[in-house]
């Protein structure tokens, strides 16, 4: 039969994902990681070097910062060797050490003086402070001159004047409560004033700034901070508000690590990379620091990402296109109609052939496919013939096995009685004997109900009280609709036979064996359980090993591996045989069975039970 199949690009019915779809899917998964590889590497090159660029200029302008704190600082000194080599300032030291400088011209023309030169000095100088230790009096710029000052502030002064060279302040102003108009955030220039003369040291230069000039220097903009510290690593000036207290904590964790004059720092601070660059000045020893946010400084990195990720989205898509265009064309087609003949084949349709005039490579397919269905046609129904055969077979062959078995151990117990001469108890034995076998020959079928498989073993378990007398009791506990299930004849007997025989037999007390059949869900329970001797570890694991691997081979466990193969051939390899045990307290065998029955296999009479 020869069937030309109508195709198209709908594949919905085959419930899968086609190869066109999923070339499509590949390459925009390709073009992705390509791109957000490339996009990685060239984020991580770029975005180093943009760091390297922001530390270079960074390092630069804290460099002129520093330059230009420098030149303030000098114009401070400068300011100070003014006063100290004014003519008018050193005459009045040589009036002051004649006891003569109390004159009010004279002072007030000492104070004149010195407001003279911070006038003409540079802007930055706000007050000049000179302070004698003779008459212990302050003259300031914009206070004039100051007597009865408090011994503390004295002593203050003197301390001050142990040093010969400068050295800068913020406490100065602090110190000095009784000028409550002057600005209280300042950084004092400090360095002790010598007479000319003499070459004696007479007192104390106190040259201010307002700490708002040198702020100036360091404010930037709003996303980068700067912070100048003294010798000490104390934050002298600040260009941030008290608002980022969480830097300035971050900071302060930072000093011990700000031991060289120059240098570069990596730190977070909430999540966000942060980069802090120091130098120190070699005038006056204050050290400049200025922090800056790393993805503040990328963001004309990321914009440049994000525009050539919506470059490769385009391309992607234009190119997506452009490729179902070709795949849709007639190459595809061939391969779908090959995918529709085998999905025909696979549900059962081998007389299907497909139809192909064209001498290419899917003509070698094609014929390839129709001779492989043929082939396969011929091979299952041969096949399906051959497993059927082989199935009855198996069967008989192992149910042949058991009945010799039990043949065997009844006549060996006939034997028994015989040689102890209890001829009665033979008599009854060959009773229960002939009622056990009329009900097992089951008119020569396999299967039998399992209400007939309760009366057989009933007959049986006298066969056996006859030789064990009282060892053991038996109940069966079964639920009504499972009486008529057609089961495989001498399924239950050689489990009963092993719990008598192994399980009872070896122990000394009474014992008991429980026979129980129940339904649940699909499925159905035979149990045979006791309360016997139990299996030891070792031996439960051989026997699940000979479960696992179908052997029946065993002649330890003969019965058992026998009856486990006998269900998983008829009724599949879900079902079977399984053994719980404990030593001392008895063993529970669980025979899985469906709950409807196969349909009627060659060979065998059994038929379908549909409840």
């Amino acid at each position: 039969m020869h069937s030309d199949l109508r195709l198209g690009n709908d594949n919905k019915e085959f419930g899968f994902i086609t190869t066109q779809k999923k070339l499509i899917i590949y390459f925009f998964v390709a073009v992705i990681i390509l791109f957000f590889i490339f996009n990685s590497i060239f984020y991580k090159l770029y975005s180093a070097n943009i760091e390297q660029i922001i530390i270079k200029e960074s390092n630069s302008t804290v460099l002129k910062t520093i330059e230009f704190t420098d030149i303030i600082l000098q114009s401070a000194e400068y300011t100070a060797d003014i006063v100290q080599g004014n003519q008018t300032v050193q005459e009045y030291l040589i009036h002051d050490e004649n006891g003569s400088s109390s004159d009010s011209w004279t002072e007030k023309e000492f104070v004149d003086t010195l407001q003279s030169i911070a006038n003409n000095s540079v802007k930055n100088i706000s007050s000049i402070d000179l302070f004698l230790n003779s008459t212990h009096k302050l003259y300031s710029t914009d206070y004039g001159a100051i007597s009865g000052i408090d011994s503390k502030i004295i002593e203050y002064y003197q301390a001050l004047q142990v040093q010969d060279v400068f050295s800068l302040s913020v406490e100065y102003r602090k110190k000095l409560t009784f000028m409550s108009n002057r600005n209280y955030e300042q950084i004092t220039f400090i360095r002790p004033f010598y007479d000319l003369n003499s070459g004696s040291r007479v007192g104390l230069i106190a040259i201010n700034i307002d700490k708002y000039i040198l702020k100036n220097l360091i404010t930037r903009d709003s996303d980068s901070s700067s912070y100048i510290f003294d010798e000490k690593n104390n934050v002298i000036i600040s260009s941030i508000s008290m608002q980022h207290r969480k830097l300035s904590r971050q900071l302060e964790s930072l000093e011990g690590q700000m031991n060289q004059e120059e240098g570069v720092l990596f730190f977070d601070l909430e999540g966000k990379k942060q980069i802090l660059i120091y130098n120190t000045s070699r005038y006056s020893g204050l050290k400049f620091v200025t922090v800056i946010p790393a993805t503040a400084s990328l963001q004309q990195m990321s914009q440049l990402r994000d525009s050539i990720l919506v470059l490769f989205l385009l391309m992607n898509i234009l190119s997506a296109g452009i490729l179902v265009i070709l795949l849709s064309g007639k190459i595809y087609k061939k391969v779908n109609k090959l995918i529709l003949s085998m999905k025909e084949v696979e549900r059962g349709n081998f007389d299907i052939t497909i139809a192909h005039g064209d001498r290419d490579e899917f003509d070698f397919m094609y014929t390839s496919f129709n001779n492989m269905a043929g082939k396969i046609k011929s091979l299952f129904g041969e096949l399906y013939q051959q497993k059927l055969l082989q199935k009855d077979a198996e069967l008989k062959l192992l149910q042949s096995k058991i009945n010799p078995h039990f043949i065997y151990n009844i006549f060996d117990n006939m034997n028994w009685l015989i040689q102890l001469e209890r001829y009665e108890e033979l008599e009854s034995l060959v009773d229960a004997v002939s009622n056990y076998y009329k009900k097992s020959l089951n008119v020569g079928r396999d299967f039998i109900s399992i209400s007939d498989t309760i009366d057989q073993l009933k007959s049986y378990i006298e066969i056996q009280k006859i030789r064990f007398r009282d060892r053991f009791t038996c109940s069966f506990e079964f639920e009504n609709e499972l009486l008529n299930i057609q089961i495989l004849n001498f399924m239950l007997q050689p489990l009963v036979e092993n719990a008598i025989c192994h399980g009872i037999e070896p122990k000394a007390e009474k014992c008991h064996i429980s026979v129980k059949g129940y339904r649940t869900g699909e499925n159905v329970y035979l149990c045979v359980e006791d309360d016997g001797m139990g299996i030891s570890v070792e031996k439960l694991q051989e026997i699940n090993y000979y479960f696992e691997n179908e052997q029946s081979k065993s002649d330890d466990y003969f019965a058992i591996t026998n009856i486990n193969m006998r269900v998983k051939l008829f009724y599949g390899n879900e079902y079977g045989l399984k053994i719980t045990s404990a030593p001392s307290k008895g063993t529970l065998v669980t025979v899985k069975l469906p709950s409807v029955m196969p349909a009627k296999v060659e060979g065998t009479n059994v038929k379908t039970v549909d409840r």
